[in-house]
């Protein structure tokens, strides 16, 4: 009779070091985000304007503000749409709106000034849990450094949840696959967002968070990780839920995906663990709210009704525009008025479809028609989003609204392909890491500078950003080797990360799907995820993956 012994990882396996990992991978995202904090003129952003008068008001306790009306002229015409008043320092009634011609100079002086006034902002029915946390500088600092302050705040936030799901990723068995997925996943508007006041930026990060705890439960189920994993899931969730109204919308997409692609037994497991019903009881507090605050504080906005706005047209124009929202999703800054090069674009879109045939290729049916299911809503959900929505609020979707849901596309093809990953060699792991990443830091490095350029010179301006109308605090000489550096440091983390586990792995050449028998029989057996009992079946730590076969 044989009997399992443990794999002897090296010290250096993510396994071992995952406070080293999470932090590594911290000061990585924080410089990224940082650099585009800095680099974005304040107010230079879709409507950062308002999210700053919305920031600055509840750090002073002003919750509910005083309602009204303004008109603005739309496509559809005369639009009267909602804002709340609330009383806050004149700086943040200065912030020019910079956007429409990418040419001209978008810059406007902000005044420093100790007087407070009436403000007008469309951010005010949103939650504001998200604008207490970051909004506190504005009581320390005045004018622009307040600003500055309030979205280098909001990047630290958006940056721990993608480290720890960066974490979480380079913990999986083989994640070479689930890193340059999580790599593909942070795309140039993903870290925009992450700079900038807005809540879109914590809604998506919230969502890469649960996205990758909630694959790795299922796809890679690990009774030592259950715990991190389930946390980070809930934690994921619970800001989710209040970053943005379709936060509840995109929690049900995130659960439904996780549970098509489950092993056999995995989602059995999950349930009858108590810790699950622990953590799920500490996030419906939040997630409650969340819901709460959403159907009490709704959009009342009102457009004249036009031709388009019936569901056929509504949802022929938002059919049409796909390319644009895909494109969005990769990177469209300003006030969606600076467009990435074109080669940004390419290499993104090329790599995430490299990453789709990977999964459907080395994954089974049920995978691949996840994976083609997840496609499939990223272009069909903003056709029927806003053919039911034009005659209420007109058309105004936009690619960004929908990444929370979109960025589980490539985190998918990677949890899949790393789940059968021991079809694939180590070394040719590692040469698709080495071809993908830095091909997406190109790419990101490319629209970094398209953006910076467009605020300093305008698109038309000289490429050496020469004379220049506006420049960064510290100068452009600074921001861009800071940025290239940053993405050099993010190549070698994942780089690193993917030799070190897959050399850890290697001596288990047995894939983890031929043992879903044996997985379920554990389970049925009274398998402990939780940790409870120390003792459990030597057979079912195998079939999670703790333990290697010694024949």
């Amino acid at each position: 009779m044989t009997f399992p012994r443990p794999v002897l990882t090296p010290r250096w396996h993510p396994a071992r070091t995952p406070t080293r990992i999470f932090l590594a991978a911290l000061a990585v995202y924080v410089a990224l985000s940082a650099a585009w904090s800095v680099c974005t003129p304040p107010g230079a952003s879709p409507d950062e304007p308002s999210h700053l008068i919305k920031a600055a008001a509840t750090a002073r306790g002003e919750i509910t503000g005083t309602p009204g009306f303004l008109t603005q002229s739309l496509r559809q015409g005369p639009t009267e749409q909602p804002v709340r008043y609330y009383e806050v320092p004149d700086a943040y009634k200065q912030l020019n709106l910079c956007w429409g011609d990418p040419n001209r100079d978008c810059r406007k002086p902000v005044r420093h000034s100790d007087a407070t006034v009436l403000a007008p902002t469309t951010a005010g029915h949103y939650n504001p849990i998200y604008y207490a946390a970051v909004g506190w500088p504005s009581l320390i600092f005045r004018g622009e450094d307040g600003m500055y302050l309030i979205r280098l705040t909001s990047a630290l936030l958006n940056s721990l949840l993608l480290a720890a799901a960066c974490t979480i990723a380079a913990r999986l068995r083989r994640p070479a696959f689930a890193l340059a997925g999580l790599a593909a996943a942070t795309t140039p508007m993903v870290l925009f967002l992450n700079g900038v006041v807005n809540p879109n930026g914590i809604e998506v990060s919230s969502a890469v968070l649960a996205w990758t705890a909630a694959l790795a439960m299922t796809v890679q189920p690990d009774r030592d990780q259950f715990r991190g994993r389930m946390l980070a899931l809930g934690i994921g969730l619970a800001v989710l839920a209040n970053a943005r109204p379709l936060g509840f919308e995109w929690t049900a997409a995130i659960l439904a995906g996780s549970a098509v692609v489950a092993r056999r037994g995995a989602l059995t497991a999950i349930v009858r663990d108590r810790f699950t019903w622990l953590v799920g009881g500490c996030a419906a507090g939040p997630m409650l709210f969340g819901l709460w605050w959403t159907l009490a504080h709704s959009d009342n906005a009102k457009v004249p009704y036009v031709t388009d706005n019936a569901f056929v047209p509504a949802a022929r124009s938002a059919l049409e525009l796909t390319q644009y929202y895909i494109d969005d999703m990769i990177g469209v800054f300003g006030w969606l008025d600076t467009y990435s090069p074109a080669v940004t674009y390419l290499l993104w879109s090329g790599i995430l479809i490299m990453l789709m045939v990977l999964a459907c290729t080395l994954g089974r049916r049920r995978e691949s028609a996840a994976v083609l299911g997840l496609l499939l809503g990223v272009v069909f959900i903003p056709v029927l989003a806003q053919g039911m929505q034009a005659k209420n609020i007109g058309l105004v979707w936009q690619g960004r609204y929908l990444l929370a849901f979109a960025v589980g596309l490539p985190l998918l093809c990677g949890a899949t392909a790393a789940a059968h990953a021991s079809a694939v060699s180590h070394r040719m792991q590692q040469r698709i890491l080495v071809l993908l990443l830095p091909a997406l830091a190109f790419a990101d490095y490319a629209a970094f500078f398209h953006a910076l350029r467009r605020y300093m010179v305008g698109l038309n301006g000289r490429l050496l950003l020469h004379p220049i109308s506006w420049e960064p605090p510290g100068t452009w000489m600074l921001w861009l080797p800071f940025y290239a550096i940053a993405l050099a440091g993010l190549v070698i983390l994942v780089t690193r990360l993917g030799a070190a586990a897959a050399a850890g792995a290697q001596d288990d050449p047995a894939p983890q799907d031929d043992l879903p028998g044996l997985a379920a029989d554990a389970l049925a057996t009274g398998l402990d995820l939780s940790g409870h009992a120390r003792v459990v079946n030597q057979g079912a730590d195998f079939a999670i993956g703790r333990q290697a076969p010694v024949s």
